[in-house]
């Protein structure tokens, strides 16, 4: 992750404080097969605040069939999600001098996600096994597109209400917050479904 994005997941924690959404996966199961080139899983996360959900997906790997699963499970609630597209996915052994056979070795996963511009965002993790770095890196890259539309929306709401009273050195103030956020990705269905319920 560069600098860039962890400013913006500052910016995130800053305007949705408690709300800032935390996702882990807690275990999965899966299922391939060779012969059809196909992968199925099915995988059981936990929020922050201890509710559970289940993902399945499908796709040509672990962590393809992972992400299809993720953006269908939440893009009814975060639109935004149909917008982004996986777009890469490495391993790369850590091997530490401790262990000669290597078993105490560590994976480090990079997951890569393309947005709406064709801009990439990269989001890497490190754990004890290949499965488990993909899967911890592909939720922290959910995690951070969820967090955007829901930073999104909260300072739509902010600047609405700025507006109404007036504060035109705040409106700038988040119209430029504003701007930092679309960088992420489209949020035109977001926009969309803010009109209708206004």
């Amino acid at each position: 992750m560069d600098g860039k994005q962890a400013g913006m997941i500052n910016l995130m924690k800053e305007i949705l404080q408690d709300d800032f959404v935390h996702m882990e996966v807690k275990s999965y199961h899966v299922t391939e097969s060779l012969e059809e080139n196909t992968c199925r899983i099915s995988c059981h996360l936990v929020h922050d605040d201890g509710t559970d959900f289940t993902v399945e997906g499908q796709g040509v790997g672990t962590i393809d069939a992972f992400f299809n699963g993720l953006k269908i499970r939440l893009s009814d609630e975060y639109p935004s999600l149909k917008s982004i597209s996986f777009s890469q996915f490495n391993i790369r052994g850590l091997i530490s001098g401790g262990n000669s056979a290597g078993t105490d070795a560590q994976a480090e996963a990079t997951v890569g996600i393309r947005n709406s511009e064709d801009q990439e965002f990269i989001f890497q993790s490190t754990a004890s096994s290949v499965s488990r770095a993909g899967l911890q890196a592909t939720v922290e890259a959910a995690t951070y597109f969820v967090n955007s539309e829901k930073t999104f929306v909260r300072i739509h709401e902010i600047l609405q209400h700025y507006r109404d009273e007036g504060r035109t050195d705040l409106v700038e103030k988040y119209t430029d917050l504003m701007a930092r956020v679309v960088e992420n990705t489209s949020y035109s269905e977001v926009v969309e479904r803010i009109k209708n319920s206004m």
